[in-house]
């Protein structure tokens, strides 16, 4: 090569590398326009609006109202809506929208059952057998029959397997009551007396008596004890013994001093470790007691006093009919008024449907038994 001279390499445009940097900006352009497309909101009116990640913390659109922002989920507050399910929005309305098929009609609602009518003899002793039992039902001109299964001292009239056991009579079996209470026309009514007991109140008397303010069970003005509805082994036991009358096949629990003690000296009780009120723990054994009958068919029946009926409640046995009448199916009452006594009735339980009303009358009771019409 000649001294003095290098090998030529062309001379460069001055604008080629603007180009480059150009066309590198417009290829970024575009990356970031296709993935930017996947953040834009469009509004019902055809106007839209980036909703980028980081900014959803704001809740705030591109206008910077405060109004909600339907991507974020936020409120006006700025504080975030439950988001447990994004993107849907639940309105409930009334009026059928169009196109939509008719909703399905409501199940058949069973035909409520009729107490029934009720032409009882008191029995005092049962009959030797079903067809003696007939007998003496037609001669009385009745339908069905009341036997005391327990009684104002706690005896249970039958060999029970859940009772205490000095208060069971043993001679007479549970196999005997079925028998008589399986006649499909027979109405079979069992009296029961509720917490008049000496026998589960002396075995038990903390957990389940009436007790007295010096300790020890306390004992009404015939020396008889009670069982206190307040405490659960009381209600218990006495939900346990209607258990066995359903199960011997009685249509009817006629439910004798659902009470509290009414006389005596009640100013020994001692109510103070009770934590509910009398009223409430009457209620409460009502309410437990149907649950526990559910299924079984039994009714409930309340036996009153016309005096109780007359004032609606008495605060020291915690009888309050307002409260306790939705609970049973009929109240027997003897009454000379049985209109009357259908108004009271009808006035305690307000708008809920009043109990059947199975009037006794002097002349029922001369007669040993109790009118109805069902």
């Amino acid at each position: 090569m000649a001294r003095g001279y290098q090998s030529y390499r062309g001379r460069r445009p001055k604008g080629r590398g603007l180009l480059i940097v150009l066309l590198v900006v417009i290829l970024a352009a575009a990356c970031v326009y296709m993935y930017a497309q996947r953040f834009v909101v469009y509004r019902d009116d055809g106007s839209w609006y980036f909703d980028l990640p980081f900014l959803q913390g704001s809740g705030r659109d591109e206008s910077g109202s405060g109004e909600e922002n339907p991507a974020t989920g936020n409120d006006q507050d700025g504080q975030e809506n439950d988001d447990s399910t994004p993107g849907i929005n639940l309105v409930v309305d009334d009026a059928q929208p169009e196109g939509d098929a008719p909703d399905e009609p409501d199940e058949p609602v069973a035909p409520e059952v009729p107490y029934g009518e009720r032409r009882l003899i008191a029995l005092s002793a049962l009959p030797a057998d079903a067809t003696a039992l007939g007998e003496a039902l037609t001669q009385a001109g009745a339908n069905g029959f009341v036997y005391t299964v327990r009684d104002d001292t706690g005896k249970v009239f039958y060999s029970s397997a859940v009772s205490q056991e000095q208060a069971a009579q043993r001679d007479i079996t549970m196999e005997a009551f079925s028998a008589l209470c399986a006649g499909e026309d027979t109405v079979a009514v069992a009296r029961f007396n509720c917490f008049h007991d000496s026998y589960y109140a002396y075995v038990n008397t903390e957990g389940a008596a009436i007790c007295q303010s010096g300790g020890g069970v306390w004992s009404d003005e015939r020396v008889y004890y009670w069982l206190d509805p307040a405490k659960e082994a009381a209600r218990k036991y006495v939900i346990d013994l209607a258990l066995e009358c359903a199960q011997m096949g009685f249509d009817e629990l006629l439910l004798d001093e659902l009470a509290y003690p009414g006389k005596g000296a009640l100013e020994r009780i001692d109510y103070s470790g009770n934590t509910m009120g009398k009223t409430e723990a009457l209620a409460l054994f009502l309410d437990e007691l149907r649950q526990a009958l559910n299924g079984t068919g039994v009714k409930l029946s309340l036996l009153v006093t016309e005096e109780l009926l007359q004032n609606g409640a008495d605060e020291t046995t915690g009888q309050d009919l307002a409260a306790l009448l939705p609970l049973v199916d009929a109240v027997y009452v003897e009454t000379a008024d049985p209109a009357a006594a259908q108004t009271l009735l009808a006035q305690y339980t307000g708008e809920a449907k009043p109990p059947v009303l199975v009037p006794i009358t002097a002349q029922a009771v001369e007669g040993n038994w109790c009118l109805t019409a069902g």
